[in-house]
């Protein structure tokens, strides 16, 4: 068991130092981005622009009244390890006039 924390302890810690880490993005200059664009109550018509601008693909969601949405370009992505992948996820909530709420911008990782 001890071997096995030995292990992990640096996998954990090397996974927390390259979370931001998306191929010359971060995850927090995108977050930023979207706070600087976006301003609660914008229009559905603002938000794509506001993605266009930041080059996120995106897909509205009606009945969850959400945009789904990662980046365009595929290099931006996450570093690849042996052991793990990465992707960046956005949403974009709007309320029920679809108008801009909120946002949220996540590394999700997968692998081994």
């Amino acid at each position: 068991m001890k071997k096995f924390l030995i292990f992990l302890v640096p996998v954990i810690l090397l996974l927390a130092y390259c979370q931001k880490n998306i191929g010359g993005v971060t995850a927090s200059e995108i977050d930023s981005g979207l706070k600087n664009l976006l301003q609660p109550g914008d229009s559905l018509e603002k938000i794509k622009s506001s993605l266009a601008k930041l080059d996120i693909g995106y897909h509205f969601d009606s009945d969850l009244g959400r945009f789904e949405a990662s980046l365009k370009n595929k290099n931006d992505n996450c570093m690849v390890y042996i052991l793990y992948d990465c992707a960046v996820i956005i949403y974009v909530y709007t309320d029920q006039e679809q108008r801009y709420r909120s946002h949220e911008v996540e590394v999700v990782y997968s692998g081994l």
